[in-house]
This record gives structure tokens, C-alpha cells and sequence, in this order.
């Protein structure tokens, strides 16, 4: 004996418009879209020592940012700090740069 398996909204998906499945998209991005917590000074400072001495010694770190209402995890190594324009540049599969104002956390990789 099969059972039956109601597949819910799946169903009327080849009879969406193109314009319905793109507004749903958007309404998803839109409801799953994170903000940038508040950061307080001590922990900045923290991660001000913990990025000077992965620079120094040639550390990995694992490195939490925000961008465009996510946040992004990677692994890498620092190749500079630079605090005129507030950018750190990682060196992981490629070299990325990284607005200071946007990270929300640093660990040791």
C-alpha cells in the first residue's frame, strides 16, 4: 500500500510567473536578512591584538564578517592592517579585503 504525500505549495510551482518566483525570492531574502550587532570597544581592542599578532607570527585566523545582510565565516592568513582607510586584507583561497567596521568575530584558526 503507497501513501500518499501532499507536496504543500510544490505543487503550483511550474504555474508561477516568472515576476511571482523572483518577488519570492526577494521576500525571502528579505525576511532571512541579519543586522550588524553592536561591537563595544574592549572587544575591538582584543581583536586589534589578536590581528597584530597573526600578522607578526604568521598566524591562521577565522574570521566572521557582515556583508549585504549575512554573515560570511573564512580562514586565512592577514597580509596587512590598514587602519587610514579601515581594511584588513586576508589572504585565504584568494586575497580579500575587509571593512574593520564590519566584522563581527576573530578566533584562531
Amino acid at each position: 500500500m503507497t501513501r500518499y504525500r501532499d507536496r504543500g505549495n510544490l505543487k503550483w510551482i511550474p504555474f508561477l510567473m516568472p515576476e511571482y518566483i523572483q518577488l519570492l525570492r526577494d521576500y525571502y531574502k528579505d525576511t532571512h536578512r541579519l543586522t550588524l550587532p553592536p561591537i563595544d570597544e574592549q572587544l575591538q581592542e582584543s581583536w586589534q591584538f589578536i590581528l597584530e599578532e597573526a600578522l607578526m607570527e604568521g598566524k591562521e585566523l577565522e574570521i566572521t564578517y557582515y556583508k549585504e545582510g549575512s554573515y560570511i565565516t573564512l580562514t586565512g592568513f592577514i597580509e596587512r592592517i590598514e587602519r587610514e582607510r579601515g581594511l584588513l586584507h586576508v589572504r585565504s583561497q584568494n586575497s580579500i579585503e575587509i571593512p574593520l567596521m564590519r566584522l563581527v568575530r576573530i578566533e584562531n584558526g
